[in-house]
């Protein structure tokens, strides 16, 4: 633990653990917000950030590295695309259609037929795997709660998303060829940031482009820790006297890139960090996904049955039942479609001409 900790190769890592943990903290932000109202109600953890910003960017900086690691190892569009695609899209149609006719009957106000009548129901599919909406505005539900929507965290997976094809673009131009290439994506963001708050831009630009200004940083310090990663080298003592420079940066333009290259660091110490006595961790379900996608509509739902709660005695009701859910999407849904990708690969080849395509690797 207090040894200096690298980047190995294969599978001898925590990022299944890590990445539950930042489900969990978007969990936790999320339930004041239910409870409470606003976002500005969730609490601050380290200046202004609160849990589930700082989750996210983190999910977005080890994204970055795994899903550039993909791209690299497999120097496939197609295999590449059928990974992402299987990653995303079938656990996600399931949500939808679980918000839809599981909770969205018993949270509606509107008479049964109504509700599945309304033209309002049946365009969510649409609305969200398009990621045009992803609110999901059931027509007459949670009218009672502060607000109306039935997953209010399906929007950064636009960005996600963004950030898979944008992967995918930069190896077809060949931009990601050599080391330098990928550490300019994070170069780029860390000029881009301080010159649209410099400039007054940021504060005049749609809130899309202010994301991906704020995304498209953490992703590309995943994308130059991976071209970087032989050199690097992480150690606790370093968590700490990061975090201290970054909180000297509070309150200037600097403080959002020096906050995302502490998280950087903190989480790659944490992914690699030996401590046998946890190796048990490893080995853990990839709930994260289930965790970040059903969490809202599960608080939402408790919430709406059972007004008053505090956002402690919501987290805990909430936690075993999105536990669960999450734990059964993945071994129903997500870990079988993953093993899918290979045979997906192959059919679209075979449509595009492309013959028979080589092993392909396994996702991460």
């Amino acid at each position: 633990m207090f040894s200096k900790v690298t980047i190995r190769d294969g599978h001898d890592n925590f990022f299944t653990p890590v990445r539950l943990l930042f489900a969990l903290m978007v969990l936790v932000g999320h339930a004041f917000v239910v409870v409470l109202g606003n976002p500005s109600d969730e609490p601050a953890i380290f200046f202004h950030y609160r849990p589930s910003y700082l989750a996210v960017n983190l999910f977005f900086i080890a994204s970055g590295f795994l899903v550039t690691k993909s791209m690299l190892y497999r120097e496939d569009t197609v295999e590449y695309g059928a990974a992402r695609t299987l990653r995303i899209y079938p656990a996600l149609i399931v949500h939808v259609l679980f918000v839809m006719f599981v909770i969205g009957p018993f949270v509606t106000n509107m008479p049964l037929l109504e509700f599945f009548k309304h033209p309002d129901f049946w365009t969510q599919p649409l609305q969200v795997l398009s990621f045009y909406q992803t609110d999901m505005f059931l027509p007459g539900a949670f009218e009672r709660n502060h607000e109306a929507i039935g997953s209010g965290a399906l929007w950064t997976l636009r960005y996600e998303v963004l950030a898979y094809i944008g992967t995918a673009i930069a190896f077809m131009l060949g931009l990601l060829k050599h080391k330098w290439m990928l550490i300019m994506q994070f170069v780029i963001f860390v000029i881009a940031w301080p010159l649209a708050h410099l400039t007054g831009i940021y504060d005049q630009v749609p809130a899309t482009i202010q994301s991906i200004l704020r995304f498209g940083l953490a992703y590309g310090l995943g994308a130059a820790i991976y071209a970087l990663q032989d050199k690097l080298s992480f150690h606790i003592l370093g968590v700490f006297i990061l975090g201290l420079i970054a909180g000297l940066f509070n309150g200037t333009v600097w403080f959002e890139i020096i906050v995302t290259i502490w998280l950087g660091y903190m989480v790659f110490w944490m992914a690699y960090v030996k401590i046998p006595a946890l190796n048990g961790l490893k080995s853990l379900s990839d709930t994260s996904y289930g965790i970040y996608i059903y969490h809202w509509v599960i608080l939402q739902a408790i919430v709406y049955f059972i007004p008053g709660l505090n956002p402690a005695q919501l987290i805990l009701l909430a936690l075993p039942i999105v536990v669960i859910i999450s734990y059964a999407s993945w071994h129903l849904i997500e870990k079988p479609m993953l093993k899918r990708k290979v045979g997906m690969s192959r059919w679209i080849k075979g449509l595009l001409g492309k013959g028979p395509d080589k092993a392909v690797a396994p996702a991460e």
